[in-house]
This record gives structure tokens, C-alpha cells and sequence, in this order.
């Protein structure tokens, strides 16, 4: 059998309910020259049975891969060691495609060469509700997000970025380029995979940013691909009804993630101001005001100090950590 242009990885952990659309959304694809990697993240629920159903019934050639639990970025690194085709997509279990998706994107990496890493938008919906929060996230709120104001080359609807500061803008901004509206050529993941040493939910943005500096390339379609599900299992910050504890834990994270990655790639002057002012911005509204609100005050305190650590010049930052200063001598300390 002649090997498929595209391998899907789909990592999945207890998702049964989510299961059955998923695969749908996978078949109906317009494009059709797939492999599909279903990585089992150690379900407990009906999930083996359900995949094992989709087999023997999927034209398409489709390999299931059981591991114990590791999370999600584990299991994705699983997937990507089998990954045999030219080009890498990644479905999380609880999202769902838009038909045109991978034949959009894969279209634009075989006509474009110089292209590495091509994404769509999302829209983000309420699962219980099906309301939908934001039509295309590449704007909030109707203002465009800072990656659509990159310079680019329009190649048709593609807009390659051209801009340098490509790696400034995914590490202060978000490139918004997330792995499940992206497709990928295979060699960006060649020499690397995703870090798994310690929990970190938001990982592919740290990803984005390697790849970047690796000097991969990225163009995006400025169209809806993907409809991103917020609902109480969601494992990123955006679940629904998330408590503080998960919040902080995500952020906390996310914060680490950022801090170590100056080891990990190089980062001119402009790189490192945005580093310094994003982990700032996630210490201050992330994480201490946060924990401010719920009366954690020596927590919230420790976070603004390493926010101001990283920037220290920020006149907003520091009337906001007198405010706590004051406000915890006021009410005394909750633990």
C-alpha cells in the first residue's frame, strides 16, 4: 500500500461521549488520504470499544496505540514517533473539524514549499449550551489579534508571515496557530518533540515559538476551520466553570514554561522584552489577582513581586501590588 500524504494523531483520555463525533468529523473530510493515530491515554471508560468499532469500519487505515497515563503532550509524542506520512495534524478528541480543513491546509503546504506550519481560526462554543462565545478567534471581540497585523505575503486566501518578529509576537501575544488547526510538515518535529518533564497545558505555544526560531515558517488561512468546545473537561484554561486551583495550576505552568525556554532556544533583546513582559502579565492577571480576589493574600503578594522581577518599570503593576499590600494589612491573611 502506497503511504498517506497525512498522519492525524488523535490523543484521547476517557472522551467516549466525544468519540463518535470526532470520528465523524475525521470521515468527513474533504480531503481523504489519511492515516489516523488514535493514542489511548489510558481510558478506563468505552473508549477501546468505540475505536475498535471506527477499525473495522474506516476505509482509511487507522492504528490505536494503549499507554498509561501520561497526559496529553505524552501521548502526542507517541503519535508523532509514528508518524510515516509527509504532513502531521493533530485532533483533539473534543473539537471538531469543518469539512474543508485538511484539504485547505494541505493544499496550501504542497503549493507553498517554503511553507512548514499552515493554521486555520476557530470558533469557540459553549458545548452545553451551543452558544457560540467567539465566531473566529483570530479577533476579540471584533478587534483583530496582533498576529493578523504581522506583515505577510498574500498568496491567494494564504497570508504567509514574513516578519522577523514572528517568535516576539508568539511569546507576548499568541500566535493563535494551536495544534488542532494547524496541519504540519513532518520535519518541523524531526529533531524535537513536545516537553513533557512537567504539566504544561499550553506547551504547543512554547512549541511555536521553538519552531520559529528553528526557522520554520508559517502562513494561515484567515477562515474558520475548527469549532474549539469549552465544557467542564476541558484540560486548558479555557474549561468551562474551571475552579481556581485548575486555573492556577495551568498558569502556573505556563509561567514555568515561558521561564525556561531561554534555555532552550536563543532570544535576541526584542525576543527577551516580550518574554519578560508576558510572564509579567501572567503573574499579575493570571495568577495574583486571582488569588488577591479570593483572599490568598501572601500568594497573591509573591506573585506580583515576580511579575515586577520581570518588569519592573510597569507603574500599573506596582499600584497594583500596593493595592494588595494594603488591602491583605486591611483584612489579614487567608491560607
Amino acid at each position: 500500500m502506497n503511504t498517506p500524504k497525512l498522519s492525524i494523531i488523535l490523543p484521547t483520555y476517557n472522551r467516549a461521549g466525544f468519540l463518535p463525533q470526532a470520528f465523524e468529523s475525521i470521515h468527513a473530510q474533504t480531503f481523504e488520504d489519511w492515516e489516523l493515530i488514535v493514542v489511548d491515554d489510558g481510558s478506563t471508560d468505552d473508549s477501546r470499544a468505540l475505536i475498535e468499532e471506527f477499525i473495522a469500519t474506516s476505509p482509511q487505515p487507522v492504528r490505536y496505540v494503549y499507554q498509561e497515563n501520561a497526559g496529553p503532550y505524552p501521548a502526542r509524542n507517541t503519535g508523532l514517533d509514528l508518524v510515516r506520512c509527509e504532513y502531521v495534524a493533530f485532533f483533539d478528541s473534543d473539537d471538531y473539524w469543518f469539512p474543508h480543513h485538511l484539504t485547505d491546509c494541505v493544499e496550501a503546504l504542497q503549493h507553498n514549499p517554503d511553507v512548514d506550519w499552515v493554521f486555520g481560526a476557530t470558533q469557540v462554543v459553549n458545548h452545553a449550551t451551543g452558544d457560540v462565545l467567539n465566531p473566529n478567534h483570530f479577533y476579540m471581540n471584533g478587534v483583530a489579534r496582533p498576529l493578523l497585523r504581522l506583515p505577510c505575503e498574500e498568496r491567494g486566501p494564504l497570508r504567509v508571515i514574513e516578519d522577523a518578529s514572528v517568535t516576539t509576537c508568539a511569546i507576548r501575544h499568541n500566535l493563535r496557530c494551536g495544534l488542532q488547526h494547524s496541519v504540519i510538515r513532518r520535519n518541523v518535529f524531526e529533531k524535537t518533540r513536545f516537553a513533557t518533564h512537567f504539566h504544561n497545558e499550553a506547551e504547543d505555544q512554547l512549541a511555536v515559538a521553538r519552531a520559529s526560531k528553528a526557522g520554520h515558517r508559517f502562513a494561515y488561512l484567515n477562515n474558520v476551520h475548527v469549532t474549539y468546545r469549552i465544557h467542564p473537561e476541558n484540560s486548558c484554561a479555557g474549561a468551562e466553570n474551571a475552579g481556581l486551583d485548575k486555573l492556577l495550576e495551568i498558569n502556573r505552568a505556563l509561567v514555568r514554561g515561558f521561564e525556561e525556554l531561554p534555555a532552550q532556544i536563543s532570544l535576541n533583546r526584542r525576543e527577551m522584552r516580550a518574554l519578560n513582559g508576558r510572564i509579567a502579565e501572567e503573574c499579575f492577571w493570571h495568577l495574583g489577582y486571582p488569588l488577591l480576589e479570593n483572599g490568598r493574600y501572601r500568594e497573591a503578594r509573591a506573585m506580583f513581586r515576580k511579575g515586577l522581577r520581570h518588569s519592573p518599570l510597569n507603574l500599573l503593576y506596582w499600584k497594583t501590588y500596593l493595592l494588595a499590600v494594603l488591602r491583605s494589612v486591611a483584612f489579614g491573611t487567608k491560607e
